[in-house]
């Protein structure tokens, strides 16, 4: 879990459990018929154990009198599941702390189906699971991953964080709180106030900023300010004039400046450079000239102009490709 996420009970988690509340009456108003979870955990609760799967335990999962699978998924033919699934043992008692990722990737091998993997882990083990649906994914903004099985489990994380921030009893109670949120925020049984609930979720932010950004994360600043230009370009050039500084005081110490300390003031940095390379009287007054846009930011507010941001984003991925690629590498030491 990422143990950045701030930790505090922020009293706002009760909109979750009054949509948890709400499940069966918005089952039944959506789909004409009340959603027994609990009858479907009953019929399936033999295979809490290390076990086979029969097709006949698909049935069970299936359940039309209870819920409404069969509007949604079908389970691959007979024919195709069978010989797998008879040779295959499941170890479902032991999650999700033993042989997590195997046992989701071994159900997904045979089911071809994340969402069908899901289905039958939430029933199974509804303390930990929850089933991967669309409305889930927009509610907390999650993105694909790596893989299939790579993303499902991203997926279970962000509600096993929930589960415990706002302390509901299972991931499943989430799941269900969650799709009644969506549909209170989407759907045709719109809720001012749990929307608003929702959007006030501190730690849902949270989570959300976190699935957005993840894709990110490879970046290098540079390139995440100039990601960043149009949509926020406050920010992007906030990222940038911090990356600035960052990249000169690296340029000095791959010039091996050893009388410049982490307390050496930048302009005093910018100073000491030797002209070497890239490295020139013009480069230097445009670092000054940067220094002054950094300081007017950081230390006054005063935001810089589109011109003056597009300067500053364009020498700041300069001086990164530059540095990275040893441009400045073959210079001589000074003392």
């Amino acid at each position: 879990m990422r143990e950045a996420l701030m930790r505090w009970d922020d009293g706002k988690g009760h909109y979750l459990r009054r949509c948890l509340q709400e499940f069966p009456e918005i089952c039944r108003l959506k789909y004409g018929a009340p959603f027994d979870p609990a009858a479907v955990e009953d019929k399936v609760r033999h295979l809490r154990c290390r076990t086979t799967l029969a097709c006949a335990d698909l049935a069970h999962f299936e359940s039309p009198d209870l819920w409404w699978f069969r509007r949604f998924w079908v389970f691959p033919p007979r024919e195709q599941i069978e010989p797998a699934l008879e040779k295959t043992f499941f170890d479902f008692w032991n999650l999700p702390e033993s042989n997590e990722p195997e046992t989701v990737l071994g159900l997904l091998h045979i089911f071809k189906s994340i969402e069908l993997v899901s289905i039958i882990l939430r029933f199974v083990r509804p303390e930990h699971y929850a089933i991967y649906s669309a409305p889930i994914q927009h509610m907390l903004d999650i993105r694909h991953r790596r893989d299939l099985v790579q993303t499902y489990l991203a997926y279970l994380e962000n509600l096993r964080e929930l589960k415990t921030h706002h302390r509901l009893d299972r991931v499943a109670d989430v799941d269900m709180a969650l799709w009644v949120l969506h549909e209170k925020c989407y759907g045709q049984w719109r809720d001012r106030e749990i929307e608003a609930a929702y959007r006030e979720d501190d730690f849902i932010l949270q989570l959300r900023v976190g699935n957005l950004v993840a894709p990110l994360a490879a970046l290098s600043e540079a390139r995440l300010a100039r990601a960043l230009a149009e949509a926020k370009p406050g920010l992007a050039a906030l990222i940038a004039c911090h990356q600035l500084e960052i990249l000169l005081r690296k340029l000095a110490g791959q010039l091996r400046l050893c009388e410049i300390e982490d307390a050496t003031p930048l302009e005093e940095v910018i100073d000491r450079l030797p002209h070497f390379g890239p490295v020139g009287p013009m480069r230097k007054a445009l670092w000054k000239s940067l220094k002054s846009i950094r300081n007017d930011l950081i230390h006054n507010g005063r935001q810089p102009g589109p011109q003056e941001t597009r300067l500053l984003l364009h020498e700041v991925g300069r001086l990164e490709t530059e540095i990275d690629a040893g441009a400045f590498a073959r210079a001589p030491a000074h003392p």
